[in-house]
């Protein structure tokens, strides 16, 4: 068979229908139309996080960025400012314990955010201890906290045996993940290992008969497109090239396990009508629906995970609601908080050089 069709066609709808003398549709094809509409849904919510991250990346680097390098040059100016004043001025020793702790906190934000590094030696000034010492003694803590909450928590304990950097967190994490995990695979097969009952083993009888039926609907679907368009039984040069990318297409979608793109395919080369669609028969529907479930779950999760990625990204709680268009409006509170704070602190540079005018701000400087 012959199929004409533009290469990058959009997918064609799926929709069970009846006519009107048909009556009502079946369990079974409800559930279908219900999940696909789902994840038509789905789909159309992840391209939108997808395309306004993309954007939201871009503005930041192009307008965020330099707001933030500005902002870091400010407060190094301002640092000098301060351990000029603290250095040549005469300030009262609670004058001097404030100065010296502003000077800490704006030496360790930079080292911190802008990574410069060259300001420990200014910190260790002020400071009763070393920079690095108190970083080292801060992740020793934080490691130890991880280590007690994962013993409280699940029975997991490290030891030399492990052989980490307990000073640093991030290696101590992802050690106790990782045996966690394996605590739990060997509770599993001790699970397994035990005497299955007869409602077990029916249940996972069933169950595997499930997953052989779902994989073999798709399979049917796949060779179905397949046999249509495979590049290399066709001899005319434009339709050869046509289906080569086709089954680009049709390959991607087999991989995904995605059987609404594959059914979409068929459609839209006309390989099945809407007639076929309209009678599926209900063992096989009823195959279709496992599928579809289980890829609709998947673009939650797919959704789920990129949310919480972008949430991490722009400092949201895991628990506030965001959505692609809040991006924008939270893209915008970024820079005009920037801009906020870089006019506030060029400000305080100007009238902190006015040394009566510095002593009246302190009063009101409390150290956290």
């Amino acid at each position: 068979m012959l199929i004409h069709c533009d290469v990058m066609t959009k997918s064609q709808p799926i929709q069970i229908s009846t006519a009107p003398e048909q009556g009502v549709l079946s369990p079974a094809q409800k559930k279908f139309n219900a999940t696909l509409k789902k994840i038509e849904a789905q789909k159309a919510l992840l391209a939108e996080w997808q395309a306004e991250l993309q954007a939201c990346q871009q503005a930041s680097h192009i307008k965020l960025e330099p707001l933030r390098r500005s902002l870091y040059e400010q407060q190094a100016i301002m640092l000098l400012l301060l351990d000029n004043l603290y250095k040549t001025e005469k300030f009262a020793r609670n004058q001097q314990e404030k100065i010296a702790n502003l000077i800490m906190e704006m030496c360790n934000e930079l080292i911190t955010e802008a990574g410069r590094a060259d300001l420990k030696s200014l910190y260790n000034q002020y400071s009763e201890t070393d920079y690095d010492a108190e970083v080292i003694a801060d992740k020793l803590l934080e490691a130890e906290l991880l280590q007690d909450m994962f013993e409280a928590q699940f029975g997991v304990t490290l030891d030399d045996s492990d052989e980490l950097d307990f000073a640093d967190p991030d290696m101590v994490a992802a050690r106790l993940h990782e045996k966690h995990a394996s605590m739990q695979r060997d509770a599993q097969v001790q699970r397994n290992a035990r005497k299955k009952s007869a409602k077990q083993l029916t249940q996972e009888a069933r169950e595997q008969e499930e997953a052989a039926g779902m994989s073999k609907s798709i399979q049917a679907v796949y060779r179905q497109l397949v046999t249509a368009l495979h590049p290399d039984r066709e001899t005319d040069p434009v339709e050869r090239e046509r289906k080569t990318e086709l089954m680009q297409q049709v390959n991607v979608a087999y991989t995904k396990k995605d059987l609404l793109q594959l059914l979409s395919l068929q459609l839209s080369v006309e390989q099945i009508s809407q007639d076929n669609i309209n009678n599926i028969a209900e063992d096989r529907l009823k195959h279709y629906n496992k599928v579809l479930a289980n890829q609709l779950n998947e673009l939650q999760q797919e959704v789920r995970t990129l949310e919480i990625q972008v949430k991490q990204m722009v400092g949201v709680s895991p628990y506030e609601p965001l959505s692609p268009k809040k991006l924008v409006l939270i893209l915008k509170q970024d820079m005009q908080g920037l801009q906020y704070e870089i006019a506030r602190i060029k400000q305080d540079i100007r009238a902190f050089k006015n040394v009566k005018h510095f002593k009246d701000w302190l009063k009101g400087y409390q150290i956290s």
